[in-house]
């Protein structure tokens, strides 16, 4: 099967980075994978050898982007190259390949996963063969031709590491995303002004990793910054900035705790990773209802309700550590069975070859 996958970015280091390790999941089940790389690609990365990048990002207009992607369909349908196109992410892929490859009666899978289900996403599903979510919450629309794939994470690199001994038995509380107003850090800033301010917890420290996306999001990140010095919490919040995507596991791994206050609606990336790190993660997304499942009453809290994630870290933080570490290994074990990136490129695989009988 030759597979022609539209893609963000083929880049290791960025936050986007896990893309490689699908890309190398998904060539190991393929005769040829030929990926376009929308925003960005690192000539440096180590592919296997039956896959081909091509990188639109080289291009500095519109114009000419459209120019050399209409190259690049040319050549690959003039010598067969697809049998299928895997559009990840963005919708437009699909708006751009269709043209391309429906005449031709080549299918077309859609990967979306977002709690957002806009007239762009309605109009892909009309055109799209095949639509693959991580989860349920990540497709919102009534359809027929929905897969759940799980999320794919790489359990070899997001794995448990021996957590090393603090001075003053210290606590670090983990966030993990982009500073963007979506990820509701106030309310882990103020269930920390609960727990250290009012119920005197000298021994937490709270480490937020993620860079600011867009230029109009540093307002919010200034706002975050401000409220930890207004509560008098500068000292204990540590804001790390984004870290590349193959040294992220470390920081999970280091944590005791992992939180997220995200109310995205769909699957969480971050929280899956701390999982399988055996970690266990506070969460108040709704996606994570059917994960956690009979964990959830323990895991999971109100959407910006401070006061009941500074319980529930209480809680988890007093539980005895052989409690924790059978919670963490079962974190892991959750996973391993539905979220990680074998299971997710056998199950793509499924639907590839089910897309080509229709």
């Amino acid at each position: 099967m030759n597979v022609l996958m539209i893609t963000p970015e083929v880049a290791p280091k960025t936050q986007q980075g896990f893309i490689v390790t699908w890309i190398n999941n998904l060539a190991s089940k393929v005769d040829a994978l030929h990926v376009i790389a929308l925003d960005e690609y690192d000539r440096e990365t180590v592919l296997p050898e039956n896959v081909a990048v091509y990188n639109l990002s080289e291009k500095k207009t519109k114009l000419t982007k459209y120019l050399y992607f209409s190259r690049i369909m040319c050549r690959l349908l003039r010598k067969r190259a697809v049998d299928i196109v895997f559009c990840h992410m963005y919708v437009v892929f699909t708006f751009m390949v269709a043209p391309w490859v429906k005449p031709l009666r080549i299918p077309i899978v859609q990967w979306y996963a977002h709690g957002r289900a806009d007239f762009k996403l309605r109009l892909a599903h009309l055109i799209a063969d095949k639509i693959v979510t991580s989860s349920k919450e990540g497709f919102r629309l009534k359809s027929n031709n929905v897969i759940i794939t799980g999320q794919g994470i790489d359990t070899d690199k997001f794995r448990p590491a021996r957590r090393r001994e603090r001075p003053g038995n210290k606590h670090v509380i983990l966030s993990v995303g982009r500073i963007s107003p979506v990820k509701n850090y106030e309310t882990l800033i103020r269930a920390a002004d609960i727990l250290v301010n009012q119920k005197g917890m000298d021994n937490l420290e709270f480490l937020i990793v993620g860079g600011v996306p867009i230029s109009s999001q540093q307002a919010y990140y200034e706002k975050i910054v401000k409220l930890t010095e207004e509560l008098g919490l500068i000292s204990r919040f540590e804001f790390a900035g984004m870290i590349p995507h193959t040294e992220v596991a470390d920081y999970y791994q280091a944590c005791d705790l992992f939180v997220s206050a995200s109310q995205t609606g769909s699957v969480d990336k971050t929280t899956l990773e701390a999982m399988a790190c055996e970690k266990l993660p506070l969460v108040c997304n709704e996606a994570f209802k059917e994960i956690l499942g009979d964990y959830s009453s323990i895991l999971m809290f109100g959407a910006k309700d401070q006061a009941a994630l500074a319980d529930k870290i209480t809680y988890i933080l007093r539980m005895k550590v052989s409690k924790r570490k059978e919670l963490g290994r079962s974190m892991r074990e959750i996973i391993r069975e539905k979220h990680s990136v074998q299971n997710l490129t056998e199950k793509l695989i499924e639907v590839f070859k089910s897309a080509r009988k229709k």
